[in-house]
């Protein structure tokens, strides 16, 4: 599976070229030295490193907001995860903008299998993705 850096400067092209205007489910996810940093979640230790799942109808659009709402370069709020993710700067620091990545998981029903990737994770591991709302 391909992960797309958020602080790549082609990170936009990227996306369109394997993407196109299409959507489906993602994940946000730090890595580090190309492998994931273990995120400590209530059951145990979810060494995907998965920081929040999402979903969009148009990945570039969608994911418009979430790179804006969580670069430092921008104040923008558009995007719930962002807002969680500059909640609290620890969470910067345990998990640095330099080490954010996105994973696709393309879906004509983005909404139904966003749901899906939720609930597995909330039976793994007793809680959604840190950057989520309330399950």
């Amino acid at each position: 599976m391909t992960f797309f850096k958020l602080a790549d400067p082609g990170f936009w092209e990227q996306i369109r070229q394997e993407h196109g205007p299409a959507g489906g489910a993602y994940q946000l996810v730090a890595l580090e030295y190309e492998k994931p940093v273990v995120v400590q979640r209530f059951l145990g230790a979810d060494v995907e490193g998965v920081l929040y799942i999402g979903k969009a109808d148009s990945y570039l659009d969608r994911v418009i907001q979430l790179k804006k709402s969580i670069s430092p370069q921008y104040a923008g709020k558009a995007h719930t995860c962002g807002r969680r993710y500059k909640s609290n700067p620890a969470i910067a620091l345990k998990f640095p903008y330099e080490l954010l990545h996105l994973q696709f998981f393309p879906s004509d029903q983005p909404e139904l299998l966003e749901k899906e990737m939720l609930s597995q994770y909330f039976q793994r591991f007793g809680e959604v993705p840190p950057l989520n709302a309330v399950h």
